[in-house]
């Protein structure tokens, strides 16, 4: 296959079968999107434009935010213990609201009602917190519902 060049336009005129030269450009695009950094990946990740996934990422780094400053002031005034507690809470909840939303997400796609697997993490917490010595119960049960005020900041601030 012959690429032919008009001088007068300067322009170059493929044909339209390709040949293998174009096909490895073609396959080395993929080879460099995958070479990628992770933090232009992650960035990538994070510029979707649907609307149910940005409120799910917001939800999930405000509750993420809170619980840290929330476990940070407790170890400070009260106790590591309790802090910790606090913290382990908040990640199942952390984890409770993404099972929920992903539940939500599904309805009317593949299910026509909400999941009941999420209601198992409260149930693992409560069991975890009174096996476990570290970590005590009632802090870990207000760890888990620190969801709650940040749903309540996110849909009031309108």
């Amino acid at each position: 296959m012959f690429t032919s060049v008009n001088s007068n336009e300067k322009t170059i005129q493929h044909p339209i079968k390709k040949d293998a030269e174009n096909s490895l450009d073609n396959d080395n695009s993929s080879f460099i999107e995958d070479k990628l950094p992770i933090i232009q990946r992650l960035s990538k990740f994070l510029e979707v434009s649907d609307d149910f996934f940005s409120l799910q990422l917001a939800l999930i780094c405000l509750t993420l935010f809170l619980s840290i400053v929330i476990t940070i002031v407790s170890i400070i005034f009260i106790n590591i213990s309790f802090g910790f507690s606090v913290f382990i809470g908040s990640i199942f909840g952390i984890f409770y609201l993404r099972l929920l939303a992903k539940s939500i997400g599904n309805l009317g796609k593949t299910s026509s009602g909400i999941s009941k697997v999420q209601l198992l993490l409260p149930v693992c917490l409560f069991i975890f917190a009174s096996r476990n010595e570290l970590i005590e119960i009632l802090p870990s049960i207000i760890g888990f519902f620190l969801y709650k005020p940040v749903m309540f900041y996110y849909f009031s601030r309108s």
